[in-house]
């Protein structure tokens, strides 16, 4: 259900219908305003939007008929409230609102008409128009501001007293903002308008604008007062605006103004060109001639090294009386006079003279000091001159007074220490970090240097390339072997590089892997043999003779298989090592007395090549899987190629061929070659001393050991083998490499 509330304007209207004079002479109209609130069901107003309504006249509140009725029209509810004219469509008859007391029905769309509210004297100023009024006061009989606000029934909507003025219009919602007009300026007599924002269409114009942040690009800003003028001394810059808008100026930064000495204050104390440098007399121990009217002369070349900061000269000369002799010193711009540095220049019969000008000694005559601020380079001489006979007799004398020569002591030594101010050259007072090695070579960066990991050492790019270059990164850079890498690059690591070991105009150029860190480093890797594997081991040399190409070889790691990679016949050597693939450490390395084409060159040659020359490593080092009371260093192993104990000595052929009964040996490693002193000698290691048998007789790779009567037991060689055990105590290496240098 909806109600209507009256609205509190209606007395206003009777009162002004009531005023109008009773002899009017124009109809008055048929038509009357009323405003009302329309409420819901739950007492809260009624929903914005446009209703159906009609109104109803009647006579009483309870009568039947309406007297007048009109709709449905449309009217607009906003915030509950409406306003509607009655009679807008059917004209309400004045002389019959007249003859009723006035109740006023209202009905909203199809629902029931709402409780009928009581009319009051508004309405009823229709009536008007038709009474006779003769006599009445019209406009005409009332002058302008002849009625005051006292004689006025009724207060001014907002005002304590009857005509105004309006106090208070506290009405929150009760003027729409669509029904205010402001046709001149609004003075708000020194109060604020308080807005959370303001949208204008037109200018603003303001005494003084405070915001606490300006949005937008401000370029038709105007009015905008900015520093003007300049900073007015010579070599001065702009640092900032002050207070009061004038330029803040202070002296630049100018380098013709830096000191010359500088350096280190703008750097931090990291950069410095301030050096101490001495530079010695050219030739030392010139003889003094004797009274002869010849002077002693030594020269000083002084390079150009900078300007002096600080200049002394440092003479030591020996004579057989100092109160005889005056020193000059001629700089590079006066060869006539000089600086005289003493005359006489000691005590009598006084031999040693050692000085230091001008600090603690100051020269006789010129200023040394005069040198400070220019560049002292080119030639100096010192001249020494003795005025007085030497008596070789006098004590002290003899070894100074040289009548044969006639010479009397020398100008030993001298020279000049500068503080310089260098043009030259500059110093790094910390750690100096260089670019790394990624960092390019190329036309604008000759002369720059970089730190090579590699290398381990710096590089200057030429404008092309760094030097010194590091070998093998590319196949472009191959190295002749892995050797000639590491010689090249003392701190390179182990890995994979190119190498060419014939060179341009042979072979391609391929990816060896280097052991650049065991030994020293500088190792090919030219085979690997498989532990515990037959391939490559047993009683057959035919692998490595023929260089069977095995499935799958890898040369560039270590990785754990069979192989014999291209460097196998094509890196020459001196030095070999067998290495466990696994553990580096685990090693043994010797040198030949002579250098090898190739490894397989020894190999297919099928000829026994052997030393004692070990250079690191031993036999028990190596990374066997066996028991380790067996594997010990005989004095009297050998290392070589196509290794053999004293029982292969005994039997035709090489290392690898079967064997009627006892020991075999291998392709590379150690074996006891002192096979003569089987049978005699002083080492005796017959079943008689069998004690002294016990030692290991072959550590190899490729061949291994074989017993004919006991082919079930054969091991696979990598072989470790103690002789008199048969193969009960011959245990097999692990995986291991083979490398050359």
């Amino acid at each position: 259900m909806r109600s209507m509330r009256l609205p509190r304007l209606l007395p206003q209207l009777l009162l002004l219908a009531l005023l109008l004079p009773p002899t009017l002479t124009f109809a008055a109209p048929g038509t009357t305003l009323v405003e009302g609130v329309l409420l819901s069901a739950g007492g809260a107003p009624a929903a914005d939007g446009d209703y159906d309504v009609t109104f109803a006249l009647y006579a009483s509140k309870d009568a039947n008929a309406a007297a007048w009725s009109e709709g449905p029209v449309k009217v607009s509810i906003k915030g509950g409230r409406f306003t509607a004219v009655l009679g807008a469509t059917k004209t309400i008859d004045a002389a019959a609102l007249g003859a009723m007391s006035g109740w006023l029905g209202i009905t909203v769309g199809s629902d029931p008409e709402l409780p009928r509210q009581a009319l009051h004297a508004a309405p009823y100023a229709l009536a008007a128009a038709s009474v006779a009024c003769d006599g009445c006061i019209g406009a005409a009989q009332v002058a302008n501001g002849s009625i005051a606000a006292a004689k006025l029934g009724f207060n001014y909507a907002g005002s304590n007293t009857k005509g105004g003025p309006a106090l208070d219009l506290a009405c929150s919602g009760c003027v729409s903002v669509a029904e205010l007009k402001f046709d001149a300026d609004v003075d708000l007599g020194g109060n604020s308008l308080k807005a959370a924002n303001a949208t204008l269409s037109g200018d603003l114009a303001a005494k003084t604008v405070t915001a606490t942040s300006f949005v937008g690009d401000g370029s038709k800003l105007t009015g905008i007062k900015t520093p003007a003028g300049s900073c007015s001394k010579p070599g001065e810059v702009v640092k900032g605006i002050k207070a009061d808008g004038t330029l803040e100026c202070v002296v630049a930064m100018d380098p013709a103004a830096l000191p010359k000495d500088g350096v280190d204050e703008i750097s931090n104390g990291l950069l410095f060109n301030q050096f101490q440098d001495v530079i010695a007399a050219d030739s030392k121990d010139i003889p003094i001639p004797d009274n002869t009217g010849v002077e002693a002369v030594s020269n000083l070349t002084f390079p150009d090294i900078g300007v002096a900061q600080k200049l002394t000269v440092t003479v030591k000369v020996v004579n057989t009386d100092l109160s005889t002799i005056a020193m000059v010193l001629l700089p590079p711009d006066d060869k006539k006079v000089g600086i005289t540095l003493c005359d006489p220049c000691g005590d009598k019969d006084a031999k040693t003279f050692e000085v230091t000008y001008p600090v603690p000694t100051s020269t006789k005559t010129g200023d040394l000091e005069a040198w400070v601020g220019k560049n002292p380079k080119g030639l100096w001489n010192l001249k020494v001159k003795d005025t007085s006979y030497c008596i070789k007799q006098a004590a002290g004398n003899d070894a100074l007074c040289d009548l044969d020569s006639k010479s009397d002591g020398m100008i030993l030594d001298w020279s000049i220490a500068i503080q310089t101010l260098s043009t030259k050259k500059i110093g790094v007072g910390g750690n100096l970090v260089l670019a790394n090695e990624t960092a390019p070579c190329d036309t604008f960066s000759v002369g720059a240097i970089r730190y090579s990991t590699h290398l381990a050492a710096i590089q200057v790019c030429d404008g092309k390339k760094w030097f010194p270059e590091v070998l093998g990164l590319d196949q472009a850079t191959a190295g002749a072997s892995c050797k000639a890498i590491k010689d090249r690059a003392p701190g390179i690591k182990s890995g994979t590089y190119w190498i060419d070991p014939d060179g341009a105009g042979g072979k391609d150029a391929y990816q060896a892997y280097c052991d650049q860190e065991t030994g020293g480093g500088g190792w090919t890797l030219v085979a690997k043999v498989k532990g515990n594997d037959k391939t490559m081991n047993r009683i057959n040399t035919a692998q490595w003779r023929n260089k069977t190409p095995i499935t799958g070889q890898d040369c560039t790691t270590t990785k754990d298989e069979n192989a014999l990679c291209p460097a196998y016949d094509t890196v020459p050597f001196s030095d070999v090592m067998i290495r466990s693939l696994a553990k580096p450490e685990r090693n043994l390395a010797w040198g030949h007395r002579d250098s090898y084409a190739s490894m397989w060159k020894v190999v297919d040659a099928g000829a026994r090549v052997y030393t004692t020359n070990r250079l690191f490593g031993a036999v028990q080092n190596l990374d066997y899987n066996g028991d380790p009371r067996w594997h010990r260093d005989c004095s009297s192993l050998a290392y070589g190629f196509l290794t053999a104990d004293w029982n292969y000595n005994h039997t035709p052929g090489i290392a690898g061929h079967n064997i009627a009964h006892g020991h075999s040996g291998g392709v590379v490693g150690a074996s006891m070659m002192d096979w003569d002193a089987w049978d005699s000698g002083p080492q005796q290691y017959g079943d008689s001393n069998f004690a002294r048998s016990r030692c290991v007789t072959d550590f190899a790779v490729g061949g291994g050991y074989v017993d004919a009567k006991a082919n079930s037991d054969d091991a696979y060689a990598i072989n470790a083998h103690n002789w008199g055990y048969a193969n009960s105590n011959t245990y097999n290496w692990n995986s291991h490499g083979v490398f050359v240098r």
